[in-house]
């Protein structure tokens, strides 16, 4: 909530309330004349102001680059700073996986993929798998597919049987 802004809709709210009551605090009698009819225009506008500002999150989206502030938000990070490329997350060791060549699923028992014969990538690290006594096997750290350690490597662009590798032209 963009605590600013809802209260400059109050402020119009009350405006509109004022001019409604105008005519009565002045004449002693309710008519209808041109500020009354003004109120009656006024104040449903600060009304959506006010449910604007009850909607909002992001203050540089509701306000003139944060003309009014917001104390309950955090500042944008600076231009200057980078953040490390997000990390991958990692999948669950029994997670049946997509051959990155063929697109054919791979159950987790595998360590190749029953069309295209090609080694599928470790969970932990995408690295290609090995087989030791009919189970999956990093080849890096030689355990187990479910304990592998090693440090993660970012994915490969697919290679497809019959293009040019994107590293070819390098």
């Amino acid at each position: 909530m963009n605590r600013s802004i809802a209260w400059v809709g109050i402020g119009v709210v009350g405006l509109g309330m004022a001019l409604v009551a105008f005519p009565i605090a002045v004449y002693g009698a309710e008519r209808l004349d041109p500020e009354q009819l003004a109120g009656f225009l006024v104040a449903p506008v600060g009304l959506f102001v006010v449910l604007i500002a009850a909607v909002s999150v992001d203050p540089y989206r509701t306000t003139v680059p944060g003309a009014f502030g917001n104390k309950d938000e955090a500042p944008p990070p600076s231009a200057g700073t980078r953040a490390a490329p997000p990390r991958a997350p990692p999948r669950h060791p029994a997670a049946a996986v997509h051959c990155r060549y063929c697109r054919s699923m791979i159950t987790a028992d595998l360590a190749q993929c029953p069309r295209c014969a090609r080694a599928r990538d470790c969970h932990g690290c995408r690295r290609p798998l090995g087989l030791v006594l009919d189970r999956p096997t990093c080849p890096t750290c030689a355990r187990a597919e479910a304990y592998c350690n090693c440090p993660y490597l970012a994915p490969s662009p697919a290679v497809v049987p019959g293009r040019p590798s994107p590293r070819a032209f390098r």
